[in-house]
């Protein structure tokens, strides 16, 4: 025989449950074409989500062995950047703080 049964309960009781029963229930389709209607559709996207997973794995899989093989470039940028002569820096002279506070002030009421 081709057609097999298979019995389902349902406790009313329970969130999961009752969300399902609830859906069934309000089908233009019997009880057992929703319910394989359902399961097909779900089988469906879990197996777009395990073919998504091994895109992004791949993906990212080829970024860090792309980035392994800059580390001895940066290091080698690194190296250069110490050997070339320090910026010298530039005092400005300062207000007196009284008038400074006040121009931060007006600057903070502006907000």
């Amino acid at each position: 025989m081709s057609i097999k049964n298979l019995k389902i309960r349902f406790n009313l009781d329970k969130e999961a449950d009752k969300t399902a029963y609830d859906y069934l229930r309000s089908t233009d389709l019997s009880i057992s074409r929703e319910a394989i209607h359902t399961i097909n559709e779900y089988l469906v996207l879990s197996e777009e989500r395990k073919q998504e997973n091994r895109f992004l794995n791949a993906v990212t899989a080829t970024i860090q062995e792309n980035l392994k093989a800059l580390v001895p470039l940066l290091n080698l940028l690194s190296m250069t950047q110490a050997v070339q002569p320090t910026v010298q820096t530039v005092t400005v002279p300062q207000e007196n703080n009284s008038q400074a506070d006040e121009n931060m002030m007006d600057f903070l009421k502006n907000f």
